[in-house]
């Protein structure tokens, strides 16, 4: 059984036109809660993105978890950067995030940079500038 959110999902990672994608995130934007964060994350982390999928994928994210998604987020950063690609709007939803929150944001900063199996301390370093 499909979930209510997949068929959005589904359109995301097709290759219809840029228009017929971009409707299916609106509308995924639309439904999503943060009662469907596992599942967004889960989608976040499919092979089948590629890196705009990424970064359709986590505005949701962002806006719905917040600090508490913020390993999730600079994952899904490190594959864009990989592939070669800047992330200018995965940047963008994460300083929205340092801004709505940047006391819970620069904790959850602090918590990540401590834990020695963290990758991602640069990027937790250029984040914790947009935490004022």
């Amino acid at each position: 059984m499909l979930s209510r959110l997949q068929p959005h999902l589904e359109i995301l990672w097709s290759e219809a036109d840029i228009d017929t994608v971009l409707e299916a995130q609106d509308r995924l934007i639309a439904i999503a809660t943060k009662e469907d964060l596992p599942e967004l994350v889960e989608a976040l982390k499919s092979e089948r993105n590629n890196f705009w999928t990424r970064e359709l994928i986590a505005e949701p994210i962002a806006y719905l978890g917040g600090s508490d998604s913020l390993r999730e987020l600079f994952n899904a950063k490190d594959k864009n950067h990989k592939d070669g690609h800047d992330s200018d709007s995965l940047n963008f939803f994460l300083t929205e995030i340092a801004d709505a929150e940047p006391a819970a944001c620069k904790a959850k900063l602090e918590s990540l940079m401590e834990s020695p199996d963290f990758p991602h301390r640069n990027y937790a370093k250029w984040l914790l500038e947009f935490c004022k």
